[in-house]
């Protein structure tokens, strides 16, 4: 059988090797390089899958394909072409090298061992008719079966007539009404951060990064996953610098800083927080840094306590540093070895189905485990 795989990402370079040892395989890139959006994934080191939380991760139940292959069949496959990994203390999966390039590489020598051909055109059009015609400037060549790894370029789809959610960034920083330009820069580990949208919310947990006018980290990038499933940017975030801590704790915590040896507030807030954050909780409450702290009131330690359990941000937009994007083919659409319904032959694996996962390694498991299925004799 003649297979064309459109599309050289980590789907596609996955569904290459798979079909490879059933077919004559020919992958389409449109770069100069095939893998080039592995590269830059989890900061260039690859997050290749997680060991858990596989469960609450996408945007809808994947479990009957998460039946059929797990992170441990993600693992096995790279193990087999000879590419060592390691857990970290989150459960994250990376290469041993720490690099991305050695994700690439290992696929590189699969695929040349199995003599799959790659061919460096875009493909311009899909014509299906019984079989398929694949088109690019300077060739057109017959096959007899098609797998769209395209991720979010959705030219291929319009062309073929299959209709797909739109596609919306997702897994990025977000852009708040708050001016953050005096925490800009400013890293914050083990908080919380709790997205809310109408009577929903969720929260995560990890890092925030402040920029000028908005929030980054992991804890953010998951969160706006799910503002991209529902294309609505405004919503409320709010942080919690204190997540093992309860209120009444942190209200404790703090009158008992009064028996200390502090002249004013300013002095009263060092040493719980970084200078930063110190000073925008007080710019935030209104209150006057050089106040005597035997003025301090105990409804005004209540706020303090209040805010640094549930500082607010009002989100108003993103920033364009996507990871990912949210939409695509419906898997209704799809049969359960993600062939198209419509059309006989034609598998649709990756981004460009409407799976989309948070932060820690779930999109690149949906792709390989995409590709292992569409890959199948």
């Amino acid at each position: 059988m003649k297979v064309a795989i459109i599309g050289a990402g980590a789907s596609g370079l996955v569904a290459g090797v798979c079909e490879s040892s059933h077919s004559d395989v020919t992958i389409y890139c449109a770069d100069d390089k095939i893998g080039k959006k592995i590269l830059v994934t989890g900061n260039g080191r690859c997050n290749l899958t997680n060991v858990s939380g596989f469960e609450s991760a996408y945007n809808q139940d994947i479990s009957k394909f998460l039946e059929r292959y797990s992170y441990l069949d993600i693992i096995s496959f790279f193990n087999n072409y000879g590419l060592e990994v390691h857990v970290d203390e989150e459960g994250r999966v990376y290469p041993l090298s720490n690099s991305a390039q050695s994700v690439v590489d290992v696929l590189e020598n699969a695929l040349k061992k199995a003599n799959v051909k790659i061919v460096y055109e875009k493909v311009e059009d899909i014509k299906a008719n019984g079989d398929f015609e694949v088109v690019t400037k300077t060739s057109v060549e017959k096959f007899d079966k098609v797998i769209v790894a395209t991720g979010s370029e959705h030219e291929i789809l319009d062309k073929l007539g299959v209709k797909y959610k739109p596609f919306t960034p997702s897994l990025m920083a977000l852009k708040t009404k708050q001016k953050t330009l005096s925490l800009s820069g400013l890293r914050l580990s083990e908080v919380s951060a709790t997205l809310v949208i109408g009577e929903k919310s969720y929260t995560q947990y990890g890092e925030v990064l402040f920029k000028d006018k908005g929030l980054s980290g992991i804890c953010i990038f998951s969160l706006s996953a799910y503002l991209s499933r529902i294309n609505n940017f405004n919503a409320k975030i709010y942080i919690d610098l204190l997540p093992k801590f309860s209120v009444e704790n942190v209200v404790k915590m703090l009158s008992n800083r009064l028996k200390l040896n502090f002249d004013n507030l300013s002095e009263f807030m060092t040493g719980l927080f970084h200078k930063k954050i110190n000073n925008y909780i007080l710019k935030c409450l209104n209150y006057d840094t050089t106040m005597p702290i035997n003025k301090l009131e105990q409804n005004e330690i209540n706020n303090l306590a209040k805010i640094i359990k549930n500082m607010p941000f009002d989100i108003v937009g993103y920033y364009e540093n996507n990871q990912v994007k949210s939409g695509g083919v419906a898997l209704s659409d799809l049969k359960g070895s993600l062939e198209y319904k419509k059309i006989k032959n034609l598998y649709f694996v990756g981004e460009v189905v409407d799976v989309d996962g948070i932060c820690g390694g779930y999109n690149l498991s949906w792709a390989f485990i995409s590709a292992m299925i569409a890959g199948e004799k």
